[in-house]
């Protein structure tokens, strides 16, 4: 069984700890070999690649997991020699200048192809920690469920199942803007209350996106849902709640632009294209979109306030 992983960060390399039976032929790719290299030291097994194409030729499953910014680029140089393999997708957010996931993005290059879509509550660390957490695999594809089935469910990986390719990538992505407004209201020590109803109110507004976009409703009820949601907005691991606890805290400028230069925040990118796709759509999200102005219009952290006070997501 061969299994690639696109993509050699911290969840990439994550991914590939869960794959610990003898059978498993598994491959990492990057672009970078200094990635490459140093992930062998932490696993001799695997085999790296800067090559692409060695690295998926013949594989049985190919784990997208490189930042949703590079899928584009990844996905067509692979297009000339994809063969029809199955394509596992861990990577999150939305794409800037598309406003489009990566399985639309995915799609959009390799036609109607095997597809799924892994997410939950889960940061690498814990992952290569074999500490006991929950995901979500959402496909229609019964050879995938397979392979995920036998190969990465464990006793410490717990995996749900759902055919809902809508709804997962949906959480996976906006639960990083609704961290960082959740950050927000830390970092200016609001009480457990007022934090509380924003994120249950977060919640709420996921959902709404996920109906009106055409998913399941009870996508949100998942790993993928509450449990990433309550773990990232929470979590002083997650770098998108620490962006949003400076803002908070009214940190200098320099201080805030720091801190986004030499960390990857995944949900700055993604507000902005939510926050086009709900205009492009006409979809009413109150929260994201006063954490975008925060973000990008220089609005004060008391915005946030108002809008909690002003315009509850008393969604159905």
């Amino acid at each position: 069984m061969k299994i690639t992983i696109l993509g050699c960060g911290a969840f990439g390399t994550a991914i590939a700890s869960t794959f610990t039976k003898k059978e498993v032929n598994l491959w990492i790719w990057s672009k970078f070999e200094k990635e490459l290299i140093e992930a062998k030291k932490d696993y001799k097994t695997i085999n790296i690649s800067t090559s692409l194409e060695e690295s998926c030729h013949a594989s049985d499953l190919i784990i997208v997991a490189v930042p949703i910014n590079f899928i584009k680029s990844t996905i067509l140089e692979l297009k000339p020699f994809y063969n029809n393999e199955d394509i596992l997708i861990a990577s999150k957010g939305i794409e800037v200048n598309s406003n489009q996931f990566a399985n639309e993005i995915i799609t959009s290059i390799l036609g109607k192809i095997k597809l799924g879509i892994i997410s939950g509550g889960s940061f690498a660390i814990d992952m290569k920690n074999k500490n006991i957490l929950g995901l979500t695999l959402a496909t229609e594809n019964e050879s995938i469920k397979e392979k995920v089935q036998k190969y990465m469910e464990s006793d410490v990986i717990k995996i749900q199942y759902t055919k809902d390719l809508i709804g997962v990538p949906i959480c996976s992505a906006i639960k990083n803007v609704m961290a960082i407004g959740f950050g927000i209201l830390d970092g200016a020590s609001l009480p457990d209350s007022s934090k509380f109803l924003y994120l249950t109110n977060a919640i709420y507004e996921i959902k709404h996106l996920i109906e009106v976009l055409g998913g399941d409703k009870n996508t949100i009820m998942s790993y993928a849902g509450i449990d990433d949601i309550m773990m990232t907005c929470t979590s002083s691991t997650s770098r998108n709640y620490t962006l949003g606890r400076l803002i908070g805290q009214n940190e200098s400028e320099d201080t805030i632009e720091k801190y986004k230069k030499e960390t990857t925040i995944e949900g700055l990118g993604t507000c902005k294209a939510i926050h086009n796709l709900t205009i492009e759509k006409e979809i009413n999200l109150p929260l994201t979109n006063t954490i975008y102005k925060i973000l990008y219009e220089k609005a004060s952290n008391q915005e946030l306030l108002n809008t909690l006070k002003e315009n509850f997501t008393n969604f159905k």
